[in-house]
């Protein structure tokens, strides 16, 4: 279960008002406010996953990463968790100023006309070397769904095959058509009742397991594996529909892993941002706990958020926040060491 508040104020890419939030949350209550924010993070990240576009998905893969690294700390790191909120923002400020389709909105009948014709065989049959391959995955042979299994892994593999031969230069409009296609068709598959027998890791039958099956068979990348364990973190069926934008946006990834020239890296203004709150991180903490304190919201859990004004750092803060833009002109890679982090002090607390 997520926190609603905060996970507004981050899809809303309000960076001021979501690290003050988690700054209470934490002050709070960490043994049981951590797990709530640990659930908005994840929730967060599988909704930038239903829009996310090739271009900006190394932007949503460096989240990923980071996320699951907060999740296995075993420290709160408040200078980190700052860090997260911001890209988080600025990645829904993305769809903020310029919205597309998102992935689970189109009606099921609709996705299905988009994708039928990747599917459509004279001699539905995987060859030894697919099955071979995809033996992990596959239902047994007796199986209702055996063929309709083989038909969706010939589906998949034949389209990953049509970016081989594909320009990144040349072709970028296509490479994105085809990103576009994957999701649709990961889209389509999680929301049908198919039910999948298989040899993987989970007794559950349903077809996200199967997805998520040859997504890891198919590719053997760190940041898979990583997503998964997002996904699977804690996971209780209640949790599917808060978290099958992973799902959407691993889909994505496949182009990428394909073609991993085209994406882009955070460009100059979003460094910026990145970097002041990096500087500001700890007095931010401080004048936000200060004033908390002074208005007894950190002993009271039912203190509602008060108005933030007057406190310097976050002033400091509030004159970097609307410089967000999307604008991809000068990028430059970012590189997330920096020299002040061997000073960033940890609030500690034994999660288990």
């Amino acid at each position: 279960m997520y926190n609603n508040e905060l996970y507004n104020y981050i899809y809303k890419a309000d960076i001021q008002n979501s690290i003050y939030l988690v700054t209470k949350l934490i002050l709070e209550d960490n043994y049981k406010n951590i797990e709530i924010i640990e659930q908005t993070f994840i929730a967060i990240c599988s909704y930038i996953g239903t829009f996310i576009s090739l271009y900006d998905i190394k932007l949503w893969i460096d989240i990923i990463e980071e996320t699951n690294e907060f999740l296995k700390q075993e420290n709160i790191v408040i200078k980190n968790i700052y860090l997260l909120i911001t890209k988080l923002c600025i990645v829904c400020d993305i769809y903020i100023k310029n919205p597309v389709s998102k992935s689970g909105i189109l009606p099921v009948v609709k996705l299905r006309e988009k994708i039928k014709d990747y599917f459509n065989f004279t001699n539905p049959s995987l060859n030894y070397l697919l099955k071979t391959e995809f033996d992990s995955v596959l239902p047994p042979n007796d199986s209702d769904a055996y063929n309709l299994s083989e038909i969706i892994i010939l589906g998949i593999t034949n389209l990953l095959k049509n970016l081989e031969n594909l320009d990144i230069n040349k072709n970028s409009d296509l490479l994105f058509n085809l990103a576009n296609e994957l999701k649709n068709i990961f889209d389509y598959l999680s929301r049908k009742n198919y039910k999948f027998e298989n040899k993987y890791e989970n007794t559950d039958n349903d077809s996200i397991w199967f997805l998520w099956g040859i997504l890891k068979v198919l590719y053997n990348e760190d940041f898979v594996n990583i997503c998964y364990n997002l996904f699977n973190y804690n996971y209780t069926k209640k949790a599917k529909t808060e978290r099958i934008g992973l799902l959407y946006g691993m889909a994505v990834c496949l182009v990428y892993i394909e073609k991993k020239n085209i994406g882009r890296v955070w460009n100059n203004n979003e460094i910026m941002i990145i970097k002041k709150i990096n500087e500001i991180g700890m007095k931010l903490y401080k004048e936000i706990k200060t004033d908390l304190k002074r208005n007894n919201v950190v002993t009271k859990e039912k203190e509602e958020c008060n108005n933030i004004e007057g406190i310097d750092g976050l002033d400091i803060l509030d004159n970097y926040v609307p410089l967000i833009n999307t604008n991809i002109s000068g990028v430059i890679e970012y590189n997330n060491s920096d020299e002040g982090l061997s000073e960033i002090k940890k609030i500690r607390y034994d999660k288990k």
